[in-house]
């Protein structure tokens, strides 16, 4: 017959011992099964850390691992010790219910967000130090993570940028590889016949860009400028020239612009500029933009 009840530790002390002991017999491989996963947990997040820094990405990225990978062993505890507890079916799902309703509205956006971090992660439209352009935001990747991706922008402030936002925005890098802008800038002086100005600067970047070929990346950074109809553009060209020729030296090689659009009354100019360093679209950019824009007050 099944003892319910321990006997007295005064009578009899070994069956008392035995008795507790029993009761803890079922709750052992409970135990074991859970030093398991606990091992198993530390020894997964130590290579996904040591994958993620070889791969580029920041130290904040085991976060958002950490988070995933604590609910799946969480999950995988779960449900070994329903396995082994075999505890009333019926509540334990109402349980479940209630915590997994609680978890989905707290953590549905972390969540969203860690799913588009591994679509970063393994699409790599950009790399720590790439000049980007998320939407309305630009500026250098400072940190990528499971979570969020850090922007350099050009004030140098840091702005968080969700990755659900990343996953939803047209994204531009301006990374370049300067052997295959060669060869596209190559074909380009072959379609721009029309403009004799603009050809002349391509060839010249492309002798200038040759001697910088044992370099791989640089970054081609444009913006436009657009001015009315009412300027004499023949001599905003000239003005153009003499800046971009002040610029050459500060910039991998001469700045280039050519008319991209013609909205109403105006005139749409894209200038294009190449540098090593991504800083130096930050620091200089603006002073450069500036000298160009100084014709509205002549």
């Amino acid at each position: 017959m099944l003892q319910t009840t321990p006997p007295l530790f005064s009578n009899d002390p070994i069956g008392y011992i035995w008795f507790y002991l029993g009761q803890f017999e079922s709750v052992i491989p409970l135990v074991a099964w859970l030093l398991v996963l606990v091992i198993l947990y530390f020894i997964v997040i130590r290579v996904l850390k040591r994958t993620l820094q070889a791969i580029g990405m920041g130290p904040g990225a085991s976060t958002g691992i950490g988070l995933g990978i604590r609910l799946i062993f969480f999950i995988i505890a779960i449900t070994v010790a329903v396995e082994l507890l075999q505890p009333d079916i019926a509540a334990f799902l109402s349980l479940t219910a209630i915590f997994g309703t609680a978890i989905g509205l707290a953590f549905s956006q972390a969540l969203g967000n860690i799913v588009s971090g591994f679509y970063v992660l393994l699409a790599r439209p950009f790399q720590i130090g790439d000049y980007v352009r998320i939407g309305s935001i630009e500026g250098i990747v400072s940190e990528i993570t499971l979570n969020y991706t850090l922007i350099l922008l050009p004030d140098e402030t840091k702005q968080f940028v969700p990755n659900s936002r990343i996953v939803t925005s047209e994204v531009t890098n301006f990374r370049i590889n300067i052997n295959d802008y060669i060869e596209a800038t190559q074909e380009g002086t072959e379609e721009a016949e029309k403009d004799r100005t603009y050809r002349s600067y391509l060839r010249t970047a492309i002798r200038q860009l040759k001697k910088l070929a044992e370099d791989d990346d640089a970054y081609r950074y444009t913006f436009d400028l657009t001015y009315h109809m009412s300027y004499d553009h023949g001599e905003l060209r000239e003005r153009f020239d003499k800046v971009c020729d002040d610029w050459s030296s500060i910039f991998l090689i001469r700045p280039t612009y050519q008319v991209w659009a013609a909205p109403n009354a105006g005139l749409t100019y894209r200038f294009a500029i190449i540098v090593r360093n991504p800083m130096t679209i930050i620091k200089r950019v603006s002073d450069f933009m500036n000298d160009l824009t100084v014709v509205y007050d002549k």
